[in-house]
């Protein structure tokens, strides 16, 4: 009997989603401002790397959503700031990085907010397969990227092979 309820006790505890899991599981697919400030304040006692990075992409995402371009530039700009901070601080985040290369590949190029892609890009596909991220995130994440309207054909190819090794 002791040991059902150390193993009902596990699956439970193992079943919950962190904060962190749940904005990582709903990246990128947020679709209004409302639900940006949901993850944002999900996020607010997580002060990982990652968190701060989704914390920045809520911030742009919000751009998005808001009116007036003073207002749209004022968000960009903080989440800019906040997600190029936190790549000067971790560098080799994979993670982190395939944020920014999303963003950046989603944001009007006339913003100048395009300057990483290639560096990000190379950053992810160099670490990916040796990466601790989860084998089923490391898929997530390429399908996502797969799935953006302006890849270039060499990219595309070298995410079907990488996803081949998966």
């Amino acid at each position: 009997m002791k040991y059902l309820g150390i193993i009902v006790f596990s699956l439970i505890f193992s079943s919950v989603e962190t904060p962190l899991e749940q904005v990582r599981n709903q990246f990128p697919y947020i679709t209004s401002f409302d639900e940006a400030n949901k993850f944002i304040e999900k996020l607010k006692n997580d002060s990982s790397p990652e968190a701060k990075g989704y914390n920045a992409a809520m911030i742009l995402m919000k751009s998005r959503y808001v009116k007036g371009p003073f207002s749209k530039l004022k968000f960009f700009k903080k989440g800019k700031k906040i997600l190029d901070q936190d790549i000067s601080e971790n560098p080799n985040s994979i993670e982190i990085r395939y944020i920014r290369f999303l963003m950046q590949k989603q944001i009007p190029k006339f913003l100048g907010y395009n300057k990483n892609i290639e560096e990000d890009f190379n950053i992810i596909f160099n670490k990916l397969l040796t990466s601790n991220l989860s084998k089923s995130f490391k898929i997530k994440m390429l399908n996502i990227m797969l799935s953006l309207d302006d890849l270039s054909e060499t990219k595309k190819n070298k995410i079907h092979q990488t996803l081949d090794k998966l």
